[in-house]
């Protein structure tokens, strides 16, 4: 059974991750712990937690506050990002069976119509499902675990190079070519495009973030 402080943890970094919370929001103990009608040490609790995974900010006398990064940080995760993600669907298609590769054609889909509909939140949902199809294929929960650990830290700013002119249909043309080496079983190839996909997802944050925030 969880503990309180759990319990509270788990929807704040729900929330956070969601994009509820804007980066450098303050986290007040007193305001959650009113909300929540739990005590403000089991806030505090909650809140160091957030704080190991960087998901916020404490500072003495001044309190908790939504963790915010700088551009370069951003574009340094993204780096990261890319041999990470490239080396988990590298070691995914050795566990990759019939069911998970249609579940992935499925998704890719279901992404070809939300661009036709213009719905571009429902394409980054689906986005989003499709890395995770291949982060549960992956036999290496560590690098899979590092990877999300990332990608929280980034939540804010996950959907936005999406909203980029153009941006929508050079997306599908890269997760099209990541789930043909999937489907092909070429390790190499399917590491290369996923490469290629997160630092393309990468120039984009570095050209347009003046734009985008």
């Amino acid at each position: 059974m969880r503990s309180q402080s759990e319990t509270i943890y788990d929807i704040l970094k729900e929330k956070i991750v969601k994009g509820d919370y804007y980066p450098s929001e303050p986290l007040t103990e007193m305001d959650l712990s009113k909300q929540y009608n739990v005590s403000r040490n089991t806030v505090k609790k909650a809140l160091l937690m957030l704080e190991k995974e960087n998901l916020v900010t404490i500072e003495q006398n001044k309190g908790a506050r939504v963790s915010s990064h700088s551009k370069d940080e951003i574009l340094e995760f993204l780096e990261l990002r890319s041999v990470l993600e490239g080396f988990i669907v590298s070691k995914s298609i050795e566990t990759f069976d019939e069911k998970g590769i249609d579940e992935l054609k499925i998704l890719l889909d279901t992404m070809k119509e939300h661009i036709a509909n213009k719905d571009l939140l429902a394409y980054s949902k689906c986005n989003h499902r499709f890395h995770v199809a291949i982060y549960e294929a992956c036999s290496n929960k560590t690098a899979v675990e590092m990877t999300i650990q990332l990608k929280n830290r980034m939540s804010k700013y996950n959907t936005k190079t999406i909203l980029i002119p153009g941006r929508d249909q050079q997306s599908f043309k890269e997760h099209t070519m990541i789930y043909e080496a999937i489907k092909a079983g070429n390790k190499k190839k399917a590491e290369d495009v996923m490469k290629t996909h997160i630092f393309n997802v990468r120039t984009v944050f570095s050209e347009y973030y003046s734009l985008l925030f």
